[in-house]
């Protein structure tokens, strides 16, 4: 499976989390070389590699939130699902970050991976409360993750409001495809939520959907595939 893409830090790339860091805590050179090995390495699935990297940046910039939130996404990755070493890195992020909904988003993550759908609902909907002027395609994640937790927890109503309240076909993300998908897969019906799928990639292609599939592996809808065929696999005959 491939990295985890909901993770903010992550979607959002090394340099545009580093543009955000407070004036009085300027970022070296060497930190931001340092913290793009570490992601590199992470997407390679390179982790103990990638921890170095992450343990040399914070010998040299120890308040800096975006190294505790690389290094809790290793530690959440699904070949490693540590979840007691991965939440106090992204409490720590929090904790430097108090002001940025990058860390929440991360947090409220952590809680869906863990499969603790009651604390991620509610830390998707005080995400969204609290910062509802995010980019669409981080609000739309938030909506979508808030109306699968609510599926999860046997809140069927309250899943189509949020649904029906934030997402239509003519939007800019493939939400309203996924959000039609869960709601077949949630009713037993996995053909017709593949064809969602299917649906969704047809309209929107395969890197901008697989935040959306990978909360499928997640809650064990889909086997932990990906998807899409890389780029450089060889074709068959």
């Amino acid at each position: 499976m491939r990295l985890i893409l909901p993770l903010l830090f992550l979607m959002l790339g090394v340099s545009a989390a580093l543009a955000q860091a407070p004036a009085k805590a300027p970022v070296s050179d060497e930190v931001k070389k340092l913290l793009l090995e570490a992601r590199d390495m992470r997407v390679k699935q390179r982790y103990t590699d990638a921890l170095e990297k992450l343990d040399a940046a914070e010998k040299l910039n120890p308040n800096l939130a975006d190294i505790y939130a690389l290094r809790g996404d290793i530690y959440l990755s699904p070949r490693r699902r540590d979840f007691d070493l991965a939440l106090p890195q992204f409490e720590k992020a929090a904790q430097l970050q108090p002001e940025s909904p990058l860390p929440k988003f991360n947090l409220a993550e952590f809680y869906f991976v863990k499969h603790d759908f009651t604390t991620a609902l509610q830390s998707f909907t005080k995400l969204a409360t609290d910062y509802p002027k995010l980019p669409m395609v981080i609000r739309h994640l938030v909506h979508y993750k808030r109306a699968l937790c609510e599926l999860k927890l046997g809140h069927r109503p309250a899943a189509d409001q949020i649904i029906a309240e934030n997402f239509t076909f003519m939007d800019d993300t493939p939400a309203y495809y996924f959000s039609k998908a869960a709601i077949a897969f949630d009713l037993g019906d996995p053909n017709k939520a593949n064809e969602w799928v299917k649906r969704g990639v047809a309209v929107f292609k395969a890197p901008s959907c697989e935040p959306y599939y990978d909360a499928f592996k997640e809650l064990r809808w889909v086997p932990d595939l990906d998807f899409a065929t890389p780029p450089d696999a060889p074709k068959k005959p």
